[in-house]
């Protein structure tokens, strides 16, 4: 009950590489902790469950609840997976982040009680599963991460798991020699965050997000850069480091969604009109202009 209560509900990310959402100025750098809420929507259940999501968003907003939180739907991936992306300073602050917006949503009442009880029992209508993941972030396994995250409209995100034992050599692949050719190749238009997931997943589980302004960003050929930046011993040590170390890979992309999304005042002003954007205004319809009425011919006379 209270997973759904929080989020009625997502592989993937956070709540901004600003953290806690929003600061004004905002505070740049990943936040350390991130809650990662994965959604598997019925197929052909998408529209529906997007209505239902922003239903959810709108309740946050009346209550004041504390969570916070951009979501994501799909670009490139799973076509029926929606996430959810709450960052935090620490587990005690997400704690005390998911026991606040529990609280106010359990004592809401009237209409906004009503309203989340039907959301309630709509919910295993729309959803196939859903999986929550808490993860840190590896700044040592990230490149140029400091970015204004509320600029940004998708992450495309790497889930990569490490075989057991393999962490080490797979840090030090990503810092002596991934890490080393992207800065010889003078790839500044990059940005990658990196988290560990610590529960909810596979051990060995490591999310790595990229934030990007736009899917134009992936013209440029990023990883045939770094890797003709490499020696020939260069990239035969990072083929063999993964080989051994990297058990699976996999990469989807994902459109920020900001009607499904809860963001504070000061995040959302960076760009109010995505952020906050206004419901579109129905024309209203064109008084219709009055006919006369024909005139029936007077009866015929003898």
């Amino acid at each position: 009950m209270k997973k759904s209560l929080l989020f009625c509900a997502v592989v993937t990310l956070i709540s901004a590489f600003t953290p806690a959402f929003a600061q004004d100025p905002p505070k740049k750098g990943p936040p350390k902790v991130l809650y990662v809420v994965r959604e598997d929507i019925k197929p052909g259940m998408m529209g529906v469950h997007n209505i239902h999501s922003g239903n959810f968003a709108n309740i946050f907003r009346t209550l004041g609840t504390p969570n916070h939180r951009i979501a994501l739907v799909p670009v490139a991936g799973s076509e029926n997976e929606v996430v959810y992306i709450t960052g935090a300073d620490s587990f005690a602050e997400l704690e005390t982040i998911l026991n606040g917006t529990d609280k106010k949503m359990a004592g809401a009442s009237g209409n906004t009680r009503a309203e989340l009880d039907r959301l309630d029992k709509e919910a295993p209508i729309l959803h196939a599963g859903m999986r929550d993941m808490l993860t840190i972030y590896r700044p040592e396994l990230s490149y140029k991460a400091d970015v204004d995250i509320r600029t940004m409209r998708y992450f495309s995100i790497t889930t990569t798991r490490i075989r057991p034992g393999h962490d080490a050599q797979y840090a030090e692949y990503v810092q002596k020699l991934v890490n080393v050719a992207r800065e010889k190749a003078k790839i500044d238009n990059l940005h990658v965050a990196t988290f560990q997931v610590v529960s909810g997943a596979p051990g060995g589980t490591y999310l790595i997000f990229r934030p990007l302004k736009s899917l134009a960003e992936f013209d440029d050929p990023i990883a045939m850069r770094v890797r003709a930046s490499m020696g020939d011993d260069t990239r035969k040590d990072a083929d063999k480091a993964v080989s051994e170390a990297v058990l699976s890979s996999e990469i989807s992309t994902y459109a920020f969604a900001p009607g499904m999304s809860y963001v504070e005042k000061e995040f959302a002003a960076a760009d109010p009109a995505f952020w906050s954007p206004k419901p579109a205004m129905m024309a209203k319809p064109k008084p219709k202009k009055k006919v006369a009425k024909p005139v029936a011919p007077p009866p015929p006379t003898d």
